[in-house]
């Protein structure tokens, strides 16, 4: 599995907002830096600009500009307007010379960059358009030679770091700073953490640039937050980074995830592949989001008295996100755990996401509650869907999309697909197992009567019958077209992808 293949649905994402808002021959205007002769390009004085809305700057003619000196690759030529850069193909060079790529509204790196020697590299979105940003897909990301480089994105300059002591260093020593990963690392040569390596609260900007930590291991004997990141603080961000087989424990009552105890800032485009996470509150990204977390995902199997494939808790905003692995909640009495949160807490939202890891306790009792997506939802869910099973225990309740569904809660435009099973004395629910909410709050909700072992069409809510905004439809049925309420700029079907059932455009599952 690539370390990059969450910036396929960053860059599809991107590309169908790109052309909603384009108008006709303009949707696939951009520059692309790859394999194929330059054309449509002209390159004069250290300026590259298209002369036609598409255009094509092979990587050996831009390498060969940069042995003599700076390069500016534009999308603004003379009476056109390309629209975004998208380096399709690896290029580096040693040479002094800096690149700035500067798009008018968004910059796609597919492929590997490598900048040698003490070369600069400026990156610009939105230079004159709007909604554009920078984004890493397939194998794509920017390493650096030398930390004494130069690198600027939209305005701001940051300082490299190329290891998690060093960053860890560089953020106690000024936490509001602007740092970048100069290149992949493999943690296992520091060995075990006793608490989050960035202990500090983290309030500045930090840009991964599609590089990876690998191994990175953390054991809190205290309770605390526990993460690569102990605490990112309103006004922090982090972005465009990787955590490959991360491996954390928490004691106590501990808020844990692979890239961040707790995020009170902006998360995006990042992600958390395989390892495990463990705590009270176990999230696969983040244990708890109070903050802004989209286009990412998380892989890591989950366990915690509350646990979420991607995040514990969530008082914020999660979209155009997903989850795929497995939630398990550990409490002997009482445990909450979702596909993508554990929890949805009221005036937090869910928008355009999903979850297909399967849900289940190991040995909670009482007060279990379990959903595909999420386990207790008091907040909004929208354009939102579940795969994965959710099993609960006696006296728990457990629905194919949310567990227990509180009276703030709302739910619109979203499905369900997976087993539900329920214990003596449960409220198994095809979408939802115990619904409290008002009236009206659910609307074009449906599950899969062919998948979830419930075809009882009156059974959408396992408190409720014939709950209001809740229906039931077969596989078949799910496959053959889009439901009622599902708005065809937002959802699409293909044999080919999720086995026939709806799918976002905006945030498509892996390959």
């Amino acid at each position: 599995m690539k370390q990059g293949y969450i910036y396929h649905a960053v860059l599809r994402c991107m590309v169908v907002a790109l052309a909603a808002s384009a108008s006709p021959g303009q949707v696939s205007a951009r520059v692309v830096i790859g394999a194929d002769a330059t054309q449509n390009m002209t390159c004069s004085a250290g300026i590259c600009a298209p002369t036609a809305a598409n255009a094509v700057l092979n990587v050996s003619d831009l390498e060969t500009l940069l042995a003599s000196g700076n390069v500016t690759v534009t999308t603004t030529g003379a009476g056109v307007q390309a629209r975004d850069i998208t380096v399709l193909a690896g290029f580096s060079w040693t040479s002094g010379g800096a690149l700035t790529l500067d798009a008018f509204r968004a910059l796609a790196i597919d492929a590997p960059v490598l900048v040698g020697g003490l070369s600069g590299l400026s990156l610009v979105t939105d230079d004159g358009g709007k909604n554009g940003a920078l984004s890493f897909g397939g194998n794509g990301n920017v390493g650096f030679a030398n930390l004494s480089s130069s690198l600027n994105i939209d305005g701001t300059p940051y300082a490299f770091v190329n290891t998690v002591a060093g960053l860890a260093s560089a953020i106690a020593a000024n936490p509001g700073g602007a740092y970048a990963f100069a290149g992949s690392y493999d943690a296992s040569r520091d060995g075990t953490y006793s608490a989050a390596p960035v202990s500090t609260t983290f309030r500045g900007a930090f840009e991964g640039l599609g590089n990876a930590i690998s191994n990175l291991t953390v054991s809190e004997g205290n309770t605390g937050s526990v993460g690569l990141f102990a605490d990112i603080a309103a006004g922090g961000t982090v972005r465009d980074i990787g955590i490959m087989s991360p491996n954390m424990t928490g004691a106590g009552v501990s808020t844990v995830g692979a890239l961040a105890g707790t995020n009170a800032g902006v998360i995006a485009g990042s992600f958390a592949l395989g390892g495990s996470i463990a705590g009270a509150y176990a999230g696969g990204l983040a244990g708890v989001n109070s903050g802004t977390l989209s286009h990412s995902y998380a892989t890591s199997p989950t366990l915690g008295s509350m646990a979420g494939g991607l995040v514990a808790d969530n008082f914020g905003t999660i979209s155009l996100s997903y989850a795929t692995g497995a939630v398990v909640g550990n409490h002997p009495v009482s445990n909450t755990g979702g596909g993508l949160a554990g929890t949805n807490e009221a005036n937090a939202g869910i928008v355009q996401s999903f979850a297909t890891g399967a849900i289940a306790s190991t040995d909670g009792q009482y007060d279990c509650d379990y959903g595909g997506l999420v386990g207790s939802n008091a907040g909004a869910i929208s354009q939102s869907y579940a795969l994965g099973s959710a099993t609960s225990g006696p006296l728990g309740e457990e629905g194919g999309l949310v567990g227990r569904n509180a009276h703030t809660a709302a739910i619109v435009r979203s499905y369900s697909a997976g087993a539900v099973t329920g214990g003596s004395g449960s409220y198994p629910g095809g979408s939802i197992g115990y619904d409290q909410s008002r009236s009206g709050s659910i609307a074009h909700n449906y599950w899969d009567t062919s998948t979830s072992g419930i075809a009882n069409l009156a059974q959408g809510a396992g408190n409720i019958p014939n709950d209001s905004g809740i229906a039931g439809l077969s596989g078949s049925k799910l496959q053959s077209g889009l439901p009622e309420g599902f708005d065809a700029k937002v959802w699409s079907e293909s044999a080919n992808i999720n086995g026939g059932l709806p799918y976002l455009l905006a945030n498509p599952p892996p390959k």
